[in-house]
């Protein structure tokens, strides 16, 4: 992880979805920046809800989303990609035909980010050789497995790599984006989106 302010910018995500997709992987972070979208207009925030079809099916709750913005016709530059983890994951990564579609945004994107075991499928796209990397608890040797030169270390909620940046699992898309949003645009918005939120998990 590192604290080095980026001359890049981060106005304009798109979040991957995905058949079997964790909830709160995606909703956690679609929430943060949403909320910075409204509290800041002037900023330019621009979320985008990207999917692998059209319509995908959540893990667990089985909640239907349709209308996502399919990434085969995607075209647009973006200035980070979420990756968010469930299940989902799994099947992704023995696809080569859904890997070359991720590999392909995030040729557009000056960011590659992941939630849980997203990073499975940035582990498999090769972003995380060599890398301090983390993920869900369960899925530690299976990312160990897919790229053996990761450094897996779960001691930090999210390693930033410039480029790159994972984090925990589940609620951990979180504590990611608040920190992201302290770093491109500052601790006081970051703050003021805690707040707005009301995510306060150290206070009992």
């Amino acid at each position: 992880m590192t604290n080095v302010k980026s001359n890049k910018t981060l106005k304009t995500i798109g979040i991957l979805l995905f058949n079997d997709v964790e909830l709160l992987d995606f909703a956690g972070p679609m929430q943060v920046f949403s909320s910075l979208a409204a509290l800041y207009p002037d900023l330019g925030i621009q979320v985008y809800n990207l999917g692998l079809s059209e319509s995908i099916e959540v893990s667990k709750t089985r909640l239907q989303i349709s209308g996502l913005q399919p990434i085969d016709s995607w075209t647009k530059r973006l200035d980070m990609i979420l990756i968010p983890g469930g299940l989902g994951t799994r099947a992704i990564v023995k696809s080569e035909e859904q890997l070359e579609a991720i590999r392909r945004i995030i040729s557009l994107t000056e960011i590659s980010s992941s939630v849980c075991t997203g990073s499975l499928i940035l582990a498999k796209l090769g972003q995380l050789s060599n890398k301090a990397a983390t993920t869900h608890f369960a899925a530690i040797e299976l990312l160990k497995k897919i790229d053996d030169s990761i450094i897996v270390d779960r001691t930090k909620r999210y390693h930033d790599h410039d480029n790159v940046v994972v984090s925990e699992g589940v609620s951990a898309g979180i504590d990611m984006s608040l920190y992201l949003i302290a770093r491109y645009h500052g601790q006081e918005k970051a703050d003021h989106v805690r707040k707005y939120i009301e995510y306060f998990p150290e206070v009992s």
